[in-house]
C-alpha cells in the first residue's frame, strides 16, 4: 500500500510517517515500486498502531523502538511470555485505577454532602 492509503488506515499525516520510518520506528527498507514509490505491508499498519498506543499511554518514542526492536529480535517464546507479563502489569494497573477511583468517588460524595450542609445552613440563615 502506498503512504496515503497507510496514512488514512491508521490516521496519521504523510510527514508523521516519515518521521517514524526515520526514527526507526518503521522499516525503512519499504519495497519501491518502478515508479519509486514506497510500498508498505500489514505490517506497517501494525507497527504504527503499536506506536500510536504507546504514545497515548505516556511512552517515549525511544521506549516504543526499543520494545518494537526487542520484539523484532525474540523468539516466539519470549514473545509469548513478554505479553503475558505485560497483561499481569497491566492488570495491577487496573486495580490501582478502580481502588483510587473509589477513593476519589468517596472523596466526592462526601464534599458533596458537606457542600449540601453548608448550603441549608445558609438558606437558613437568611430565613
Amino acid at each position: 500500500m502506498l503512504i496515503s492509503e497507510l496514512s488514512q488506515k491508521v490516521g496519521l499525516s504523510k510527514d508523521t510517517i516519515r518521521f517514524y520510518e526515520k526514527a526507526g520506528l518503521l522499516d525503512s527498507s519499504s519495497k519501491r515500486s518502478e515508479n519509486n514509490y514506497r510500498n508498505y505491508s500489514d505490517e506497517a499498519v501494525s507497527r504504527l498502531e503499536f506506536v500510536q498506543h504507546g504514545k497515548a499511554l505516556g511512552f517515549t518514542l525511544s521506549e516504543i523502538r526499543k520494545a518494537l526492536n526487542e520484539w523484532d529480535t525474540s523468539s516466539t517464546e519470549d514473545k509469548l511470555r513478554s505479553i503475558r507479563n505485560k497483561i499481569a502489569e497491566m492488570d495491577e494497573k487496573i486495580g490501582q485505577f478502580q481502588a483510587f477511583k473509589s477513593h476519589l468517588v468517596e472523596k466526592l460524595k462526601r464534599m458533596e454532602s458537606t457542600d449540601r450542609r453548608v448550603a441549608l445552613k445558609a438558606t437558613n440563615r437568611t430565613d
